[in-house]
């Protein structure tokens, strides 16, 4: 970890330290500190993955997350191919 995240945990960890993961969470996306296109991008990818492991076609689920996210289906294709950075594990 970097010291400026090292400070960023101590900081959150002494000002929000007592919050379960969702008010914690919450709390950051509304201070700005969580990028939000990554969360788009994270949120894609896991609903697609998940309904690949159900038995979809990945193009199927795809379409589906297009449909799902009121999006295009280009910008499901993005997330999934083109931001290979992002994983949520």
């Amino acid at each position: 970890m970097t010291l400026y995240e090292k400070q960023l945990v101590k900081i959150i960890d002494a000002h929000y330290g007592e919050l379960n993961t969702k008010n914690l969470l919450e709390k950051l996306i509304k201070m700005g500190v969580v990028d939000y296109t990554r969360c788009k991008i994270l949120a894609v990818r896991n609903v697609v993955d998940e309904m690949v492991k159900k038995g979809m076609k990945k193009s199927d689920a795809m379409w589906s997350a297009a449909e799902q996210f009121a999006c295009s289906y280009e910008y499901i294709r993005k997330c999934m191919y083109y931001y290979t950075d992002v994983n949520i594990i």
